[in-house]
């Protein structure tokens, strides 16, 4: 993996735009509703880590790594059908988990682990992001706290999946260094 080709500087100016993000989307939180912050959040947070990981020429692994993760949330969401951990605070199904906390926290995870890892003002403000996309679905009775808990979990642990070239075309790996 090469080093983020951003200049200090202009790494400097990201890093602050996502320790602020969090009061950025409080802000947006009060003229378009909370839930409204962490829905654009949910795609916020995955599309900064995509262009990282494209800037990184890892763009392959980022994805496969979502993609995964995408298809994990959206097949146990159908696969526990009627069970209790499936259903929604508002009566509803398909509850668990919380896709929009696994979104958001897969590209805070990236973002932390991998674009700026030496970064705590980074982790801090993608994980803050993170947490109001996770509140913002219990406060709009969309899910519990189990339900979103366990979609910040699928979204963090996606971020270690490698697409490596090998000797007989392409493979796929898994590491986690945090």
């Amino acid at each position: 993996m090469r080093p983020c080709p951003i200049r200090p500087r202009r790494r400097a100016a990201i890093a602050l735009a996502l320790a602020l993000a969090p009061g950025l989307a409080s802000g947006a939180a009060r003229a378009d509703g909370f839930e409204t912050a962490g829905d654009v959040l949910k795609y916020a947070l995955p599309g900064a880590a995509a262009v990282c990981a494209w800037k990184q020429e890892r763009l392959a692994s980022y994805v496969t790594g979502f993609g995964i993760m995408t298809l994990t949330v959206e097949g146990l969401k159908r696969g526990l059908g009627d069970a209790g951990i499936n259903e929604r605070p508002n009566g509803g199904s398909e509850g668990f988990p919380s896709g929009h906390t696994a979104a958001a926290a897969s590209g805070a995870a990236d973002l932390s682990l991998n674009c700026a890892p030496e970064n705590p003002w980074v982790a801090a403000g993608t994980g803050a992001a993170t947490v109001l996309v996770g509140a913002s679905r219990i406060d709009a009775d969309e899910h519990d706290l189990v339900q979103v808990l366990a979609g910040a979990a699928l979204g963090f642990f996606s971020t270690g999946f490698r697409v490596e070239r090998t000797p007989r075309g392409f493979g796929l790996s898994y590491s986690l260094n945090f």
